[in-house]
């Protein structure tokens, strides 16, 4: 058993100057199967970045046992076969060979000892099993053998996570850190990937998909709004246990502060009594005695200030971590039609390739209907054509005229400049826009740095704003929720339940389906 250690950390970033951790000092036991889970831009992916050392701290130190090996990679020539971009993952077996090859037929006795060294690097990574071990990892993570030998580029996006993450576990001596594998993975790649996960051990995963983290981790480090924690067991256990937490210091909270309520108003009558005495000592026939009992009186009432003092302190410590719980409001026309959508027989095609063929749906006023599919089934094919950007090719949509559609793309529409030229140009609010990211956990301050510097959730977030902002008839999202942290989905479910748009939506999160979906329209693909 060996652990990671981070004591004292500090870390901020230059340019522009943004403070991410102060005194931060926790110990990950790396055969733990951990989340990571935070509010978007309080740092998960910086603070993977410091565990890897790609990172330096301002201040304080990360001890790490062991090497890392990290998700997402960028292989460097997607072209090759996945069986050759998985091995060069795990280790430069190739280079190896190629040297060992070259030292042997040399063969003297320098390069017969460096073709010794090699050979014990090249056993060490198990270079001989390599091709059968990656066989018998990518059929436990649910992928078929013969998906080795095309092309890697020619994989779905699904199965190139997944095989990446296979290479993980392949990596002889590492430790594997793994930031948002689930974004655009199906809901049969989640799971498939979460089962295959919660029978490994040892591992640090980002991940916004409350069921996925259910399935395969026993240790939430959660990055709170004063601290950084660590709590035994998987999401929804940690979600109930800072529940039970907030709601004990709210209770605390409002105790303390009827207790400094009722010791401001005692000490302030004893005070006032004691002055007023004070002032009628030298007409008093007993001043002696008056004086006397104003004094103790006024110690009285210093003693209670400074326990008022001590009970501000105490209520100062409560509720340092509550999330904020302010309300999204969402601008729904209700003036529409009973049918918004009528999609008959349509057909699309990109190309020569037939992406949707012979689908059909009516959409009513009210209805969230998620649409749902494996990898490359044409859900985003489907909107695109639906809000106008696409031709169908056969068969028809229709939509009534004059209807507003409000738009979130899988890909943020802004992702670079500035935020206020981009709100000025679409003639967009900027205090309405800024009380919905506010709720949303977001600060003002992107407001004054690029977009190019947001997070990924804080671009997503701003993208599902500009849907909030404007009165709409339709609401059509294309995986509104990758990059959204937890809390952040909670609340936008809520608004959802509570505004009661009509939707149409491609989402991979269960959960929210289950929440949010009145009907559920699977695309077969083609």
């Amino acid at each position: 058993m060996s652990s990671i250690g981070v004591q004292d950390l500090d870390f901020h970033y230059d340019s522009p100057y943004t403070e991410v951790f102060q005194g931060v000092s926790i110990t990950i036991d790396t055969s733990w199967r951990s989340a990571m889970v935070g509010r978007n831009g309080r740092g998960k992916t910086t603070l993977l970045k410091l565990l890897r050392g790609e990172l330096v701290p301002s201040r304080g130190t990360v001890m790490m046992p062991a090497r890392s090996c990290y998700f997402p990679y960028l292989p460097p020539d997607p072209t090759l076969p996945a069986l050759e971009i998985i091995k060069e993952y795990i280790a430069p077996f190739r280079l190896w060979e190629e040297q060992m090859e070259h030292l042997l037929a040399a063969g003297d006795a320098e390069s017969l000892a460096a073709y010794g060294d090699i050979l014990e690097r090249y056993q060490e990574a198990r270079g001989y099993q390599i091709d059968a071990l990656i066989e018998k990892e990518i059929a436990a993570i649910g992928m078929r053998a013969e998906l080795l030998e095309r092309r890697f580029d020619t994989l779905s996006g699904g199965e190139q996570t997944r095989a990446l993450i296979a290479a993980l576990f392949l990596t002889t001596g590492a430790y594997p850190l793994i930031d948002e594998p689930t974004n655009h993975l199906d809901m049969e790649g989640r799971q498939l990937l979460g089962d295959y996960l919660s029978r490994k051990d040892g591992f640090m995963v980002v991940s916004h998909d409350r069921h996925f983290l259910d399935t395969c981790v026993d240790h939430i480090v959660s990055i709170n709004r004063n601290d950084v924690r660590i709590t035994r067991g998987n999401f929804s256990q940690w979600k109930e246990q800072m529940e039970l937490e907030e709601g004990f210091e709210r209770r605390r909270s409002e105790n303390l502060r009827r207790e400094i309520a009722d010791l401001e108003a005692g000490a302030a009558k004893r005070r006032s009594w004691s002055n007023a005495k004070e002032r009628e000592k030298d007409s008093a026939a007993d001043s002696g005695f008056v004086s006397r009992r104003a004094a103790k009186q006024m110690k009285r009432a210093l003693q209670a200030e400074r326990r008022i003092d001590e009970k501000i302190e105490e209520k100062r410590d409560l509720l340092k971590n509550a999330e904020s719980s302010r309300s999204l409001k969402l601008g729904v026309d209700t003036k529409s039609p009973e049918i918004l959508l009528t999609v008959q027989d349509a057909g699309i095609a990109i190309g020569n390739r037939t992406i949707i063929d012979r689908f059909s749906l009516v959409l009513r006023k009210g209805e969230r209907v998620a649409l749902v599919g494996a990898n490359g089934s044409g859900k985003t094919t489907l909107l695109r054509a639906i809000a106008g950007e696409l031709p169908v090719a056969s068969g028809l949509i229709h939509m009534p005229r004059h209807l507003s559609i409000a738009r979130s793309y899988q890909t943020p529409l802004w992702n670079q400049g500035e935020l206020r030229g981009h709100l000025r140009d679409a003639g967009i609010d900027e205090t309405s826009f800024r009380n919905i990211m506010g709720a949303l956990g977001v600060s003002g301050e992107i407001f004054e740095r690029p977009l190019e510097s947001f997070s990924q959730g804080e671009r997503k977030k701003v993208d599902l704003c500009r849907s909030f902002v404007v009165r709409s008839h339709l609401f059509i999202w294309d995986e509104p929720m990758n990059y959204i942290d937890l809390m952040s989905r909670e609340q936008i479910e809520e608004a959802l339940l509570e505004y009661e748009p009509t939707m149409l939506f491609v989402e991979h999160d269960r959960r929210f389906i289950e929440r949010i979906a009145t009907r559920v329209v699977e695309l077969p693909g083609v």
